[in-house]
């Protein structure tokens, strides 16, 4: 897995950037169906305590909308967060929006195939503000919660295999 942080220390309209990305064994039909089920995401992300929808119809198309809500070692500045959803190309890409510690993000994700295992890349945005403390925090913690995000779904996703073969055993 690599993770990526980029910002300009210099006061200028630099985005704040970071990017991760993770290879799992495993379709990009079976990675998609258990990364769009957000109702479940507590089962293989430790951070995240509950997803709930607030779009009051299907959350995976433009306009839908969630919130997370984040345990609380996991950041004492915020413990929720709430995410619009942009874009979804299924099987291949989901973009959502949202306002992070003062500062509106925009993460794309995007599942790629290659041969029987999927490579799930994140790059997630945010307008730099005006506080470098608040730069740091956006971007360490982001870069946290996607490495842990990437962790919990790949452990999920392949371990998944290994318990219905063990339950046919």
């Amino acid at each position: 897995m690599r993770t990526l942080i980029s910002f300009d220390r210099v006061r200028s309209p630099v985005p704040i950037r970071v990017s991760s990305a993770i290879e799992i064994s495993a379709t990009p039909q079976l990675v998609w169906e258990v990364f769009t089920d957000i109702h479940r995401w507590s089962d293989w992300n430790p951070l995240i305590i509950g997803v709930t929808s607030v779009s009051g119809g299907t959350i995976w198309a433009p306009g839908g909308a969630f919130v997370m809500r984040y345990k609380t070692d996991f950041t004492p500045i915020q413990a929720t967060t709430r995410s619009f959803v942009q874009q979804v190309l299924p099987g291949r890409r989901i973009v959502l929006s949202g306002d992070v510690f003062g500062s509106r993000g925009t993460i794309t994700y995007d599942f790629t195939s290659y041969g029987p295992k999927t490579v799930v890349s994140a790059t997630e945005v945010f307008a730099e503000t005006d506080s470098d403390y608040r730069n740091y925090v956006i971007s360490s913690t982001t870069q946290r919660l996607l490495t842990v995000l990437f962790r919990g779904l790949k452990n999920h996703i392949e371990n998944m295999g290994h318990k219905s073969r063990g339950a046919h055993a």
